[in-house]
């Protein structure tokens, strides 16, 4: 049974900010028939006070941040605000989706139906706790090294913050378009409003009774829209939070195709985030063999129902984990597939690739090792061997960054055999250096010769001074030890 969703709740009073000039305050005067106490940010430093009204006096640079029943301003942090009703041309919050509770107005005719929605929220207010992050599965800073930041990138609300190297996301400013979860590699942000769980179960549901056209919707369906037949509507909170996971397991439980439905209001970062989902799942299916286009960014006049896709139902109960499902379901389409590569080259980022070694410049330094969030390099205990395992690459780039001789390039693909990527690979290895005293292997003999010739000059570092930098830790201590 799936756990009961978490929520945030809203508590408002009557502060209202009204920022603008003294006919747009007017206006609201007005229309605001209700007992609201109004603070007033004019547009004009010398604009003098009205009776009632608190008249605020902002710096240039100042910034308004907050939520429904928590906004203020940074150089003012005491006052806060409920809601706030802004008439300049440029909003003074920026984000593309503002926050509950902000009301941009850049047309006048708007303003009647906003004042009655400024006048509805008052009290107390629940929405979903959308997301679900699990911070041990991040892969946006490893030892100060910044990789992947793919939720920063797409988050429309502003929600979702780097902070002292670690990845948070504001549940009040959150809205629940998906789109992070969707392009966060590891799984580390989840939707749980409803989950990966309760979604897969309810499409297995669904395609166990009828075969069809999966249609992922978010409620914008018109009544009167006639769907072919074959179609299966299927409503989600958000269209953003379909990935590549939902995509090709929607598939291989038995959908015909899969339908992401646009009804016009998507923002261009949902669009940008289906549109590479849509792509990279097509280019899976197509180079296993299977038709074109068996996953659509679709509207309602675009329509063309495709049955050429028919394959046996995986029985298996889809995982909650992100890459395993994906890696379930390619394992599934992989068995009746008509053709067998290696793998599947993507042309943009993706969350499963490889790397390219540049193995003259490597020196088996071990950084990369040490810094990666997914265990996907590992070192080779006693002898100099840089592993790499594929299957566990989140393409985040943080090796890329700590290679101090710039010796790794990211490569985004999908490898089809799972028992191949979960394999230890061999990229590099060297013959070891032996301490010039006890024999024993600490270092690769590049690594001694890169020191060297950078060292050679050193005054520390001349005539027998020169012979530590080939002793291993011990023998060096020891050695210095000795001389003192």
């Amino acid at each position: 049974m799936s756990p009961e969703p978490e929520f945030v709740s809203y508590q408002t009073s009557n502060r209202l900010l009204v920022i603008g000039n003294d006919a747009e305050l007017e206006a609201v005067l007005t229309a605001l028939d209700t007992d609201f106490r109004i603070s007033w940010w004019p547009d004009d430093s010398h604009t003098p006070s009205k009776p009632g009204i608190e008249l605020l006096h902002i710096e240039d640079n100042a910034q308004l941040t907050g939520f429904l029943g928590n906004f203020s301003i940074s150089d003012n942090p005491e006052t806060q605000f409920d809601q706030v009703m802004d008439f300049q041309s440029q909003p003074v919050i920026k984000s593309r989706i503002p926050p509950f509770g902000y009301y941009h107005i850049s047309n006048r005719h708007n303003l009647e139906k906003i004042i009655a929605g400024v006048k509805e929220m008052i009290g107390i207010f629940d929405k979903p706790k959308y997301f679900r992050l699990d911070l041990s599965k991040c892969a946006h800073q490893q030892s100060g090294i910044t990789g992947c930041h793919n939720c920063l990138d797409v988050c429309a609300t502003d929600a979702i913050r780097s902070e002292s190297g670690k990845i948070s996301v504001n549940p009040y400013l959150c809205q629940g378009c998906g789109d992070c979860t969707s392009v966060c590699p590891s799984g580390a942000i989840s939707y749980q409003y409803p989950t990966r769980d309760q979604i897969f179960s309810e499409l297995k549901a669904k395609l166990v009774s009828q075969a069809g056209i999966i249609l992922f919707h978010t409620g914008g369906l018109q009544t009167d829209l006639a769907l072919p037949a074959p179609i299966i509507p299927y409503q989600v909170e958000a269209l953003g939070l379909i990935g590549l996971d939902y995509c090709l397991t929607t598939l291989v439980l038995g959908a015909t195709q899969l339908w992401l439905f646009d009804n016009g209001e998507l923002t261009p970062e949902t669009q940008s985030t289906i549109n590479t989902v849509v792509t990279q799942s097509n280019q899976i299916l197509f180079d296993l063999g299977f038709p074109k286009n068996l996953v659509q960014l679709t509207k309602a006049d675009e329509f063309v129902v495709n049955l050429e896709f028919s394959i046996t139902k995986a029985l298996y109960q889809p995982s909650a984990d992100k890459r395993t499902a994906i890696r379930m379901a390619t394992d599934h389409l992989r068995e009746q597939a008509k053709q067998q590569p290696e793998f599947t080259q993507f042309s943009s980022p993706a969350a499963f690739g490889t790397l390219q070694l540049n193995r003259n410049a490597c020196t088996l330094c071990m950084a990369c090792v040490s810094v990666c969030p997914a265990q996907a390099l590992s070192a080779g205990n006693e002898m100099p061997q840089l592993k790499f395992f594929e299957s566990q690459c989140l393409q985040c780039g943080i090796c890329q960054q700590a290679c101090p001789e710039q010796a790794i390039a990211l490569e985004p693909r999908f490898m089809f055999d799972s028992v191949a990527a979960r394999k230890p690979r061999l990229l590099y290895e060297e013959k070891p250096f032996y301490c010039i005293n006890c024999k024993k292997p600490f270092a690769t003999e590049s690594m001694i010769n890169t020191i060297l010739q950078k060292l050679q000059h050193h005054p520390m570092f001349q005539g027998a001074d020169k012979q530590q930098l080939l002793l291993c830790e011990d023998c060096k201590a020891a050695a210095l030890f000795n001389k003192s």
